[in-house]
């Protein structure tokens, strides 16, 4: 099994891994997850003002967001290579 570290992290030695020849309907719906949670938080932050959201709040909302959205595209990126390679065959 060829496990491939998530490119959100951010040590030199990482644990998380993505499995890319894991079913491509897990890959889909593991990204689908991600983004959907971002879209849903962020659609909620546009509900707040400045005058309801501090810096620290706003800078949280930030980091999750990037995180979530980058494991999203990894999940992705790993269903495209699949697709690639299934069309060349």
């Amino acid at each position: 099994m060829d496990l491939q570290p998530f490119t959100s992290s951010t040590s030199a030695h990482p644990i998380a891994f993505i499995n890319p020849q894991a079913p491509l309907l897990d890959l889909l719906t593991y990204a689908g997850l991600r983004i959907r949670a971002t879209r849903d938080m962020l659609d909620s932050l546009t509900d707040m003002t400045s005058r309801h959201a501090d810096h620290l709040d706003l800078q949280r909302f930030s980091s999750v967001a990037t995180l979530m959205l980058q494991d999203g595209c990894d999940a992705l990126h790993a269903v495209e290579q699949r697709a690639m390679g299934l069309s060349e065959e």
